[in-house]
């Protein structure tokens, strides 16, 4: 129901994805990142990556950016990185689309943890 829910926004999904994807595989970025996290004062956390048969994995790569944002942005535009870049209408979409998704998380978290007592 989730995944379904979530191909309303997949424009917007992709373009995370190919943010986070661009991180993950370019070392000089990723330091950039941290470095930048560092000089801002922010914890240094590493982009997540979702997985495509746990809907809550695209939910903790939401947060992760949200959570890194001003770094991820500020690192983007040091190192002129050619990926799309989101708007702030998307970033703001991100921020609704993690409060709506809490609730699901809270109980497939519950569920899960019922299910192995």
């Amino acid at each position: 129901m989730v995944r379904d829910a979530l191909k309303v926004m997949k424009t917007t999904l992709d373009k995370v994805k190919g943010m986070v994807e661009f991180f993950h595989k370019s070392t000089r970025a990723t330091e950039k990142l941290k470095s930048t996290q560092r000089q801002m004062d922010m914890p240094e956390l590493r982009l997540k990556q979702d997985c495509a048969t746990r809907w809550n994995s695209t939910l903790y790569m939401l947060k992760r950016v949200l959570e890194s944002k001003d770094a991820i942005i500020s690192t983007l535009a040091l190192i002129n990185a050619h990926i799309d870049a989101l708007d702030q209408e998307e970033w703001e979409a991100l921020q609704e689309t993690c409060t709506v998704l809490e609730p699901f998380e809270q109980v497939t978290v519950e569920i899960s943890s019922e299910r192995y007592s």
